[in-house]
């Protein structure tokens, strides 16, 4: 479909936690966890955060943006695989929030590709059901879901949300899209405990069953492979900025060598946030276009990779103009909605 992008927010929370932290419970230097994945510091959510009030936040801030209210939405589309609850979906609790009160709002689980895949489905619901105007959200909050204690995943997940206001426009380039799966990689990353398939119970809690577990090297190389041969089909035409799920700075600067892609065509902000799973993608995309790295007419590529085995691509060409661009009231409007003076 032909659609445009309006307006994009994220939200992070306030509290902080460095490598320092982390690694002394881990009983390891700090300097450990960011020679092998980047991360020198992650957000986690504190009392009354969640993966809602995130994706609430990064929603508002999209609206506004587009100049939109929620009665402008024709639908709210969530990626997310730490949801507010088993029901209602997180979509439902942020779209009531919202004040909205007819339009559909359904959760999308696709784990760290969850927002590509909401881009793909939401652009679609243009032709499906007559959407003019989509809200996407990528929000997590794993950090509610790992041991602490766990060498593993501990240092590398946090929380976060990004959002999108797409509209349809028949003046767009079409977004591209290219989605996959491979459901034998469930054994390497997963929650084991909480579904139907093993409930709750006093022992898996003793047992930390509800807490993630990732056996790493095998995802490291699946992401690798995947992300390189997605990259080589949805970039053959060439690009002008990558943004590829913010999962270790090794994957990302492996990725970009088998490309042949220059670093400097390749965002990265996982040193601050880590991996924050669905929110990834779009919180980057939000800072790459609130520091100027996006103008109109720049090809953007995305790139996801994530449990299940899940996997998607999009070619996006950006519409948005530059917040350097926008100046008197509208500038001041931005500013208020968090863009950097």
């Amino acid at each position: 479909m032909r659609v445009s992008i309006r307006g994009i927010g994220k939200a992070v929370p306030d509290r902080v936690v460095t490598n320092a932290e982390v690694a002394h419970r881990l009983g390891h230097e700090a300097d450990w966890i960011e020679s092998r994945t980047g991360i020198r510091e992650r957000r986690y959510v504190g009392e009354g955060e969640s993966t809602a009030t995130l994706g609430l936040a990064a929603a508002r801030q999209a609206l506004e943006r587009a100049g939109m209210t929620p009665a402008d939405i024709d639908c709210v589309v969530v990626g997310t695989c730490s949801p507010e609850h088993q029901f209602p979906s997180t979509a439902c609790v942020i779209a009531h929030e919202l004040g909205m009160t007819s339009a559909p709002a359904f959760d999308l689980s696709a784990a760290c590709s969850g927002f590509v895949y909401s881009l793909a489905v939401g652009s679609s619901l243009m032709s499906a059901i007559g959407a003019r105007r989509v809200l996407v959200i990528g929000a997590d909050a794993l950090s509610k879901n790992l041991n602490l204690d766990d060498p593993v995943t501990a240092p590398l997940f946090g929380d976060g949300a990004g959002a999108v206001v797409i509209e349809l426009d028949d003046t767009a380039e079409p977004m591209r899209f290219s989605l996959g799966a491979d459901g034998a990689g469930g054994e390497h990353v997963f929650i084991r405990a909480g579904g139907n398939y093993q409930p709750s119970t006093p022992e898996t809690l003793a047992e930390n069953l509800h807490c993630m577990k990732m056996y790493g090297r095998e995802v490291y190389r699946s992401a690798v492979r995947t992300m390189t041969a997605l990259g080589a089909e949805m970039g053959a035409g060439g690009f002008d900025l990558l943004i590829a799920h913010q999962a270790n700075r090794r994957i990302l600067v492996d990725c970009a060598a088998a490309l042949d892609v220059d670093m400097s065509k390749v965002y990265m902000n996982i040193d601050r946030y880590g991996n924050t799973s669905g929110a990834s993608i779009p919180v980057a995309m939000c800072e790459a276009w609130e520091t100027g790295l996006l103008s109109p007419g720049d090809r953007l590529l995305l790139l996801a990779f994530g449990g299940g085995y899940t996997w998607g691509g999009a070619m996006i060409r950006w519409n948005l103009p530059s917040p350097a661009s926008v100046n008197g009231a509208a500038k001041e409007a931005f500013l208020r909605v968090g863009l950097p003076s």
